[in-house]
């Protein structure tokens, strides 16, 4: 637990910046206002010596050090019970509470509260992890009544450890002997949606990991937690987003400058705009969390021209990307999406091609998805600004060529088996 008054010293602070129905109708005329207001605010681990991937992994790039959630993979792993970060694999144990205030009291049950989230978020993930990640959700159906009122705790947008630490001491005070917190990976708190401004006004969920704002007489801490305010346009998929910082993932829009989002990942990964169309993880996600295995992921570190099968990322088994390292910060990946699974509303179906940078900040893009029409955008029913990228899928007879890197592609018909094929060349 951290001293009283002392910041830790390497908290993430993981927040979501917006996705609402405002979002949607005037996105335009709001959009500097919010996004100044809600930048991500990270504490990494300190700078240092970065080593390359290991010679049995070559396209598994390694995290940067001093970056924020960088999406390099860790060695060792920092994903399981008692380490930095939830397990992705075998069984997460979350607990989840219900909470209220003297000034903003719930009105309707726990129980309603509670079902607007669950089943849904451990069934998304089931599919989104081929079963490899079993949620397991313990309730505590009752609404936990703060001893403050929510305006005493200085809850908005950017508010910072301070306020955090100060409403997870009061939480355990007003929890008593009646929660056992003990045994957990991650805490999530469902804030009464009367609790503050309405979400399309002011999103404040949030996740924090890293570090504990408090410690429970019996030793237990509360150093993975992820809140839960308002009524979120994106339903369900908020907390499955919030969980995702959870388990180590950074956001993949822009912090600072929001419509830039939509020259980044945008709609493609829940970790991006998770209100989006397509609703699934990206396949470096998922190979980062161990839902995707090393044999099905192609990896190309040699020159040459070579023929790639693909199996849709939404479903099980065969091969996921095709992954292509560039130097030790950034590699193309290629991945199959389809409207299958999580992916069910997804607007276009083809062959998704992105660059991955590990040494970019979550929240400054690390990800950006390749546009195969960068002039047109499809299914603006789903957003008023963010369209850009929902028709960014190469067909067959489409591809891309980058002269500097030495790397391009082609993707083919599918063949007899269904399979999609892409044609890659690398110099």
């Amino acid at each position: 637990m951290a001293e009283p008054g002392r910041t830790p010293a390497a908290p993430h602070l993981l927040r979501r910046l917006w996705g609402t129905k405002r979002l949607r109708a005037a996105a335009l005329a709001v959009c500097g206002l919010l996004a100044a207001g809600s930048a991500v605010i990270a504490r990494p681990q300190p700078p240092g010596a970065q080593g390359p991937p290991p010679a049995s992994r070559p396209c598994a790039l390694r995290q940067v050090p001093g970056v924020a959630m960088s999406e390099g993979f860790a060695d060792p792993p920092d994903n399981g019970h008692g380490r930095e970060f939830a397990p992705s694999t075998g069984t997460v144990r979350a607990l989840t509470l219900l909470v209220d205030f003297p000034d903003a009291k719930a009105p309707y049950s726990a129980r309603e509260r509670y079902g607007e989230f669950f089943p849904a978020v451990p069934e998304w993930y089931a599919r989104s992890s081929y079963g490899r990640l079993r949620y397991e959700s313990t309730p505590v159906l009752r609404w936990i009544r703060m001893p403050r009122p929510f305006a005493a705790y200085g809850i908005g947008r950017g508010y910072g450890w301070d306020a955090h630490t100060e409403m997870m001491r009061d939480l355990l005070k007003a929890a008593g002997t009646s929660v056992d917190f003990r045994g957990y990976d991650l805490v999530n708190i469902l804030v009464t949606p009367n609790a503050g401004p309405p979400a399309d006004e002011s999103v404040l969920s949030v996740t924090w990991t890293g570090a504990s704002a408090a410690t429970t007489d019996d030793g237990a801490h509360l150093d993975k937690v992820s809140l839960i305010y308002g009524h979120d346009q994106s339903g369900f998929r908020v907390l499955a987003h919030e969980n995702g910082h959870a388990l180590g993932l950074p956001d993949l829009y822009s912090a600072d400058d929001f419509q830039r989002t939509d020259r980044l990942a945008g709609q493609w990964d829940t970790m991006s705009l998770d209100w989006g169309l397509q609703g699934d993880l990206l396949a470096w996600h998922k190979w980062k969390l161990g839902w995707i295995q090393d044999r099905q992921v192609d990896c190309v570190t040699a020159p040459g021209t070579r023929t790639y099968r693909l199996r849709p990322l939404e479903t099980p088994g065969g091969t996921k990307a095709v992954v292509v390292p560039l130097d030790a910060t950034t590699a193309y990946v290629l991945e199959l999406r389809e409207a299958l699974g999580n992916d069910k509303d997804a607007c276009r179906q083809g062959i998704l091609a992105y660059r991955v940078r590990t040494d970019v900040d979550s929240g400054r893009g690390p990800v950006t998805v390749l546009d195969s029409h960068p002039r047109t955008s499809a299914c603006d029913f789903s957003s008023s600004t963010f369209n850009g990228l929902n028709d960014a899928p190469y067909a067959p007879g489409e591809g891309w060529k980058d002269t500097a890197d030495g790397l391009s592609f082609t993707v083919l018909p599918p063949d007899a088996a269904g399979d999609w094929q892409v044609r890659v060349t690398r110099r």
